[in-house]
């Protein structure tokens, strides 16, 4: 993740890219909401739903939700995700009071904060670094970290890159347990 991620600050650097953010959520995050909620059997369309609240607004989402099954007292313990925020270990701090005793997305949460001191430890680049916990691109196979790229706001095109890590991936064409990251521009 460390590498893919430097890799981006590079390219976009080397392009002159200025302004693009890169968001970043993880599998286990999303898993323990789910678990929070106590609709672990709702992971899929609860993680679609809220995938599209930057595009369709927090209402059509919470609408989306009702549909597929998701009680409105779930939905209740859910508010505090939409009033994160704050700088990177602002939203962390919030992630980890909202997540106590929900060990699956602790531990998420410490993969990104590993991730994040890594990046930053290893980069003489500026990191525009966002936790965006309703990121959940290929979630069918992304078993770790997620991540997405934003152009910059004034280009108005939204995501210019992406990827994650995925586990096992590879055993869908016959190569088993073999552990992947990949990112895409």
């Amino acid at each position: 993740e460390i590498e893919c991620i430097n890799l981006y600050l590079e390219v976009f650097q080397e392009l002159q890219l200025e302004g693009f953010s890169i968001q970043i959520n993880h599998r286990k995050i999303l898993a323990g909401l789910a678990k929070l909620i106590g609709q672990e059997d709702k992971l899929i369309p609860l993680t679609v739903a809220l995938d599209k609240l930057d595009k369709i607004g927090k209402e059509k989402v919470e609408q989306e939700m009702l549909e597929n099954g998701i009680t409105t007292e779930s939905i209740q313990k859910i508010q505090p995700l939409f009033r994160i925020k704050g700088d990177f270990n602002e939203q962390l701090q919030q992630l980890e009071e909202l997540f106590k005793g929900v060990d699956i997305a602790i531990s998420g949460i410490e993969d990104v904060k590993f991730i994040y001191k890594q990046v930053m430890a290893s980069s003489d680049i500026s990191v525009p670094f966002h936790l965006d916990v309703t990121l959940a691109r290929g979630l069918d196979y992304y078993t770790g970290s997620i991540l997405e790229v934003n152009a910059p706001q004034k280009v108005g095109i939204g995501s210019i890159g992406g990827g994650g890590r995925y586990d096992d991936l590879t055993g869908v064409f016959g190569l088993k347990d073999l552990s992947g990251m990949g990112i895409s521009f």
